[in-house]
């Protein structure tokens, strides 16, 4: 598993913050941070890059909430996963207030984790990856390998005086997948620790494109359009750090079949966020509760473990942005419900030469389900099929690092509550998940 260089991350950003100029009102362009991406896993390889984060203050009339952000992530492993990350968001485009928001993302990933459908009736036993068990077929036999490029933008604007938005977005994505290329990961390694070649008997995604139930017009992937409409009522106080208020978004995606071959298809994603502090704005209790479901049409399987909001397409469910602890993208289907609760409590608050710096410690629990399955059907008549899908529930504990605000270090251990989901993860990340 990754573990990420968090002594070095931390020192990075105590480093940045004691250089900046004092500037009590923040105006202008500023450099939010930065963080080095540094990661080694067996099977991809020694993970190297950065992230860095810049944001402008406009004339300091909305400080310490930014006017415009830039975010760029760049990293390699050298097994050949990467990832390419841009995103702009500017929140009074061209002099309106209306916001506006890009997210161009380019992921090729080596093994990408693929546990099935349906959560917990899609069987699961970990000895299958660890290969000094008896019951041992290969570490990369719940793996498939992704290129995806992804670009998501959207408008909002308030609705007269009211904490109502209209929102419009389109997110276009085109992904290739594939059974993993064993005979790259396998370059400079022992004979004894090599992968045997995919096949239907070494990879669980191949055993589900002969049985059918990945069709072959969707295994290799494809392109999808999706159209998105609908409202948020945000009345929280502050974006990066929000002590009360709600944040709440309801709205349809459409996704029309533009090609021979592909379906169409029409889904509902509703969320709501709720914030509440003592006094003092220290110790903060907060919730997050979402539900997808789709309301017609067929969705691609390639299209199923994703997690919206306004801002991001998140992997779903599973790991570091809804069920921490819990493998990743290991609870999918056609609908599903998530809720999340967080206790967060800044214990330190300070400057360094005339810089904001605040120390948060927050402790979580996360909970989600599979609402409506993927061809449950031809998932049973294949023999697919284990337990019945129940609850999956994580919790943990969490430390973030607050720069001006808005440039926050993350750093959250979860553990999945039951073994069918897991062991725990470590994730280090931007931002608060909500």
């Amino acid at each position: 598993m990754q573990r990420l260089l968090t002594t070095l991350a931390i020192t990075l950003i105590t480093t940045c913050a004691s250089s900046q100029t004092a500037d009590k009102v923040r105006t202008g362009w500023q450099f939010g941070g930065a963080l080095p991406a540094i990661a080694f896993n067996a099977d991809e390889g020694f993970k190297y890059g950065a992230l860095c984060n810049i944001y402008d203050y406009g004339d300091g009339s909305f400080s310490p909430d930014y006017t415009k952000s830039v975010y760029l992530e760049m990293s390699r492993t050298t097994k050949g996963s990467g990832i390419n990350h841009f995103i702009y968001d500017d929140k009074k485009l061209i002099g309106s207030n209306i916001r506006f928001f890009v997210d161009i993302n380019y992921l090729t990933e080596k093994l990408l984790n693929f546990y099935g459908f349906n959560g917990y009736q899609a069987y699961y036993n970990s000895d299958f990856e660890s290969n000094d068990n008896e019951l041992y077929i290969s570490r990369a036999f719940y793996r498939n390998e992704r290129k995806m490029l992804q670009v998501m933008t959207n408008l909002r604007n308030k609705i007269g005086s009211s904490p109502v938005y209209w929102y419009a977005g389109y997110i276009f994505t085109n992904q290739k997948i594939a059974a993993p290329d064993t005979k790259k990961l396998n370059k400079g390694k022992y004979a004894n620790d090599t992968l045997p070649t995919a096949t239907c008997q070494t990879n669980l995604f191949l055993k589900y494109v002969d049985a059918g139930i990945i069709s072959q017009n969707e295994k290799d992937g494809g392109q999808t359009h999706q159209f998105q409409a609908g409202v948020i009522y945000d009345t929280r106080n502050v974006e990066a750090f929000p002590t009360k208020g709600m944040w709440n978004e309801l709205y349809l995606i459409g996704a029309p079949s533009f090609s021979k071959g592909t379906s169409s298809y029409v889904s509902l994603l509703t969320t709501v966020r709720q914030y509440f502090a003592t006094q003092n704005q220290r110790l903060v209790f907060t919730y997050r509760a979402s539900a997808y479901t789709l309301l017609g049409g067929k969705m691609p399987f390639y299209m199923l473990p994703f997690h919206y909001d306004a801002t991001c397409m998140y992997n779903a469910l599973g790991a570091n942005k809804n069920m921490r602890g819990m493998l990743r993208n290991k609870v999918v289907g056609c609908g599903y419900a998530i809720a999340n609760i967080e206790t967060r409590y800044k214990f330190l608050v300070t400057q360094i030469k005339g810089q904001d710096l605040y120390l948060a410690a927050s402790a979580f629990a996360d909970a989600g389900q599979i609402t409506q399955c993927y061809k449950k059907r031809e998932i049973k008549l294949a023999g697919f099929e284990s337990d019945r899908e129940k609850l999956h529930t994580t919790a943990g504990i969490g430390l973030h690092i607050g720069f001006n605000n808005n440039f926050i270090v993350a750093i959250d251990y979860g553990r999945a509550l039951d073994k069918r989901d897991g062991t725990d993860g470590l994730y280090i990340n931007i931002g608060w998940l909500w």
